[in-house]
């Protein structure tokens, strides 16, 4: 027979918690690198400064794009400019270098809140006024200079165009429209990442300050092999004229690419035939030709097959204008 327990000595349990599932250790690192992975190495990226944690670092946000999420990163962000340190409500330019052993960012420039009376320079525009001053100070060419023979064929001109415009896509000078295909589905990963950007110790500076000029200009300067042991200098132009300008203003919208003019002009110094340019422009569906050439003999030869080019052109569904050859100033 059991004993009654004495009422006095029972002792009040305390209120059972839940069993909580624990998170391995790389839980957290794992957590960052998936985050971290839709980050583009050598891409640049404004940063929020949002507060600052007990430990003297700081929660940063991340601004991502591209249908992506913005990301937050704890960040030791140490001593900017004259010794100050950062502020929560500042805005960071930060270049994405790489995510091992640990992402890693290079700080570009910072920009204050300003005062009322303060002008604010945008973070993009702080971000091209260092690249330009860097390229200055690098002496850096708006040239664009191909390291890669552009064809091994060419006798066949099919190949050879589609090698010329293979060059210029995979350059790096239109990186960041092939990233905006890529978050569109028009663009693969693999072709993103044979492009200069991605390469170990890529010429960044160089590369934007190029595409700087492009984008101002409207004109792509670009040398290199266009086959082995025959260089070529080769310019693209898009034109837009006065009357076109005032139609833009006007309606406050783009003009479709189609009623722009695009001019192409090729230049190369032949063994045998000596130096030839060959320029084309087109607009409107229109094409006009005009080849320049400094040897007699050359001069001879083209103006004997003008008209097979011109047949071997029409016949190919475009519409000539004019076909010109003359005498190399």
């Amino acid at each position: 027979m059991l004993n009654k327990v004495d009422a006095t000595s029972i002792i009040p349990i305390s209120k059972i918690t839940p069993v909580l599932a624990v998170d391995p250790v790389g839980t957290l690192i794992q957590s960052l690198g998936d985050r971290t992975a839709q980050f583009v190495k050598g891409q640049a990226y404004t940063a929020q400064v949002l507060s600052q944690t007990d430990d003297g670092t700081y929660i940063v946000k991340v601004e991502v794009g591209g249908g992506f999420k913005d990301t937050l990163i704890k960040m030791d962000l140490g001593k900017w400019d004259a010794g100050l340190a950062a502020k929560p409500g500042q805005t960071l330019l930060l270049r994405y270098l790489h995510d091992s052993p640990a992402p890693t960012f290079l700080s570009l420039s910072t920009v204050s809140s300003a005062s009322a009376n303060t002008a604010e320079i945008s973070p993009t525009a702080q971000l091209i006024g260092n690249i330009l001053s860097q390229a200055d100070s690098e002496g850096v060419q708006t040239r664009f200079e191909a390291s890669a023979v552009v064809t091994h064929t060419p006798s066949t001109a099919q190949i050879v165009a589609h090698d010329l415009k293979h060059a210029v896509k995979s350059s790096g000078l239109f990186y960041e429209s092939h990233l905006h295909d890529l978050v569109q589905n028009n663009q693969t990963l693999t072709a993103i990442r044979q492009e200069p950007q991605n390469q170990i110790n890529p010429p960044l500076t160089s590369l934007m300050a190029q595409q700087l000029a492009i984008l101002e200009n409207q004109h792509l300067s670009w040398q290199g092999q266009v086959w082995p042991g025959q260089k070529m200098d080769w310019d693209i132009y898009l034109h837009q004229d006065a009357a076109e300008d005032n139609q833009q203003h006007f309606l406050g919208q783009q003009i479709a690419i189609e009623n722009r003019s695009i001019s192409s002009e090729m230049t190369l110094h032949f063994p045998n035939l000596g130096k030839v340019t060959a320029r084309l422009s087109l607009a409107d569906g229109r094409m006009r030709i005009g080849f320049l050439a400094e040897q007699t003999q050359t001069l001879a030869a083209l103006k004997d097959g003008k008209q097979t080019l011109a047949k071997a052109i029409e016949k190919n569904g475009q519409q000539l204008d004019a076909l010109t050859i003359a005498h190399h100033e």
